[in-house]
């Protein structure tokens, strides 16, 4: 009689090499390590749980592998760091409850100061000291892992500054360092390698996930490699690189090994599995405000980027193949000019690769900046002036994207700060056009701005980084430092930069007494969320300047008229979905806000309740109540502030934070109470 199979029978790196897959989370290793002393002694080995280790926390392990090369015990050391997430969460809310007063004066205090941030850089060091690692590393990883947590609807104001400070984080610990590894070898090493080029790019526009690493990138165009190489044998069979043994990692081809023909015949076959085949889109355009279609992991995963990284994707796989190409465009000062490959031919032949009949016919595909090759001069653009002119692209059209909104007071407009010619204009205008831009649109463009003056110096640009220094109020004390080498370089200057200097010394003032409360909050070790609650009896740190936070409520008789409450989805004229952070019983606008709101020609006129909502295109906007309704079919709206406000969907309506809920204390009741009418109502119709 055969004995029965069971989980016992198989050896112990089978079930390891099951329990290490990413979907398996480490509460599901524990589950299992206590069924069976078999499962237990799976479960206890350290290579699952190095994997688990490497999984969740990669930042980290990559600093202890560096510099620290003895055997570690990782599920101790595990456990250590799982111990300390509780401690970061409380830590990272306590940024919610410290600067909750920027939420009500967006025109004050837009963004959380970067010394407020800068905090959390040493919070942990001192639970990090037996394991020999670095608290900022474990920071970083964990707020990653809080941000893709799921469900994505839930711990929204977690995730909300878990991203503020994973960016702050990720800023200090992985671009800088990864720049300077960079920027600091031999420049014959990087100078035309565009491979390692597009990488750094896509580094430093936006946090990359770990999985996505250097590795990967180079994995996909191994795959394309072989692609072309199939497609090469079909097409051109006296090709010789048909002959030629593929290297999974090849270093970068300085010298081609082809002749010219050859090398022109490569470089189409890559164009033609790249556009046509895979089916590669030109995308030149923002991707919602983000540089997407200029990160090369992006752009490999969903097939559709700029033109000019689809361009250095395919001489990418050329050079795997053996052909030395390098990226040429004509000498022009438009930020869009197109490029072209330049290939050279191991018999001196070189040339640039046309473009063929069918991307021709495609519009979307063809720059019009630069038509003619010939009749212009053109130059060479290595590997860092190619970071150099993806940047300033990016943002270009960051730029372009914020003035091509409507915006009543004007085009928002960067003003160089370190013009004399600046300050000869009324003050007003530099603060005017901005004053109905979201905060995260201007904090877009800072960090595009500033990640480009990292590798391309520019005084102008600097001028235009002081300017959104001061609109963010993201350092008020390097601002001031900069107006007063501004001052004392060119002597007296006009009183503008006077009242400049006054109201940047106000905010800093009030930037230090908020960073000393965040201070005192992670240096206090709470061991419980009621001392981040409002409501739990503690004193409010800070409210409307001059005194306590006003509530809201519903007791005079136009607050009565109030029919939505703060959380509600709603429809907008047009059916986009929006919900509710404020709401005013009568409109406390000026008309210029409502006619650049579009509230014109209302019914009822400004005697009726507006609301602030969050609309699902990332904008914030002031309606009128006769604007909106209930949504038939609610669901989460995508907004980059929704956590500021709220904490969690659950359908049909969101539920606000205890910040939000400390000032709007009867809203709660009227939300469900719609809900619930809601139903009734829909159900009956249905």
């Amino acid at each position: 009689m055969e004995e029965p199979v069971t989980i016992q029978s198989l050896p112990y790196e089978v079930v390891e090499r099951i329990l290490s897959q990413r979907c398996v989370g480490v509460e599901d290793v524990v589950s299992c390590c206590i069924t069976s002393k078999y499962m237990n002694g799976v479960c206890r080995r350290n290579s699952l749980w190095k994997t688990k280790f490497i999984q969740d926390y990669p930042y980290t392990f990559e600093y202890c592998e560096s510099m620290f090369k003895e055997k570690k015990a990782w599920r101790a050391n595990y456990i250590s760091l799982y111990k300390c997430k509780r401690k970061l969460v409380q830590s990272v809310l306590a940024l919610s409850r410290t600067f909750v007063w920027s939420m009500y004066h967006d025109y004050e205090w837009p963004d959380i100061p970067r010394r407020a941030l800068a905090l959390y850089q040493n919070l942990l060091d001192v639970e990090f000291a037996d394991i020999g690692g670095d608290g900022r590393y474990f920071i970083l990883d964990e707020c990653r892992n809080i941000i893709n947590a799921s469900p994505q609807n839930m711990e929204l104001t977690l995730k909300y500054y878990a991203e503020k400070l994973h960016r702050h984080m990720y800023d200090d610990l992985v671009i800088v360092d990864k720049w300077m590894v960079y920027l600091t070898q031999p420049i014959e090493d990087y100078k035309y390698s565009y491979e390692d080029g597009i990488f750094w790019v896509a580094l430093a526009l936006r946090p990359l996930p770990k999985k996505w690493e250097a590795s990967t990138v180079k994995f996909i165009l191994c795959q394309y490699v072989n692609e072309t190489l199939i497609y090469i044998k079909e097409n051109y069979p006296n090709n010789p690189v048909c002959f030629k043994k593929i290297q999974s990692n090849p270093p970068w081809h300085f010298v081609s090994e082809w002749n010219g023909e050859h090398c022109r015949e490569i470089l189409q076959a890559a164009h033609d599995i790249l556009r046509h085949k895979l089916g590669f889109v030109v995308n030149n355009s923002l991707c919602e405000s983000e540089s997407d279609h200029y990160c090369i992991d992006h752009v490999l995963r969903h097939k559709k980027g700029s033109s000019k990284l689809l361009l250095l994707i395919e001489l990418c796989i050329g050079n795997r193949l053996g052909v030395y190409a390098e990226v040429h465009q004509n000498v022009t000062d438009h930020v869009l000019a197109t490029w072209k490959v330049y290939y050279h031919g191991q018999d001196g032949s070189q040339g640039y690769l046309d473009s063929c009949q069918q991307c021709n016919k495609d519009l979307s595909a063809v720059s019009t900046i630069v038509e003619n090759w010939e009749d212009g001069e053109t130059e060479t653009v290595d590997a860092m002036e190619m970071c150099r002119a993806i940047l300033r692209q990016v943002v270009f059209l960051t730029e372009c994207w914020l003035k091509g909104e409507r915006w009543h007071a004007g085009e928002p407009v960067l003003y160089d700060l370190y013009n004399r010619e600046t300050y000869k204009q009324p003050i007003r205008l530099l603060f005017s056009a901005w004053q109905h831009v979201e905060h995260w649109k201007m904090s877009q463009l800072y960090h595009y701005m500033n990640q480009l003056s990292r590798i391309s110096e520019n005084p102008r640009r600097q001028g235009k980084l002081l300017h959104l220094n001061i609109l963010l109020r993201v350092n008020s004390k390097l601002t001031l430092r900069k107006l007063i080498s501004f001052r004392r370089t060119h002597g007296q200057p006009p009183k503008t930069l006077n009242d400049l200097m006054r109201m940047l010394i106000s905010v800093d003032k009030r930037a230090r007494t908020r960073v000393t409360e965040l201070k005192g909050l992670l240096s206090s070790s709470q061991t419980n969320y009621a001392s981040l609650n409002p409501l739990a009896n503690v004193p409010w740190p800070h409210g409307w300047p001059g005194g306590e936070m006003v509530q809201k409520r519903r007791v005079d008789r136009k607050s009565l008229q109030v029919q939505f409450a703060v959380g509600e989805v709603l429809e907008q004229r047009g059916g986009d979905l929006c919900v509710v952070y404020d709401w005013d019983s009568i409109c406390v606008e000026s008309d210029d806000t409502l006619v650049l709101m579009g509230e014109t020609g209302l019914s009822y006129g400004t005697d009726q309740p507006f609301y602030r909502v969050l609309t699902d295109g990332g904008s914030c906007r002031y309606l009128a109540q006769e604007n909106l309704r209930h949504a038939r079919h609610p669901c989460h709206i995508r907004n980059p502030l929704i956590g500021r406000y709220f904490t969690a969907f659950i359908h049909p309506f969101y539920l606000p934070n205890p910040q939000k809920a400390y000032e709007y204390p009867e809203d709660a009741n009227i939300r469900e109470q719609n809900a619930l009418n809601l139903k009734l109502k829909f159900a009956t119709s249905e």
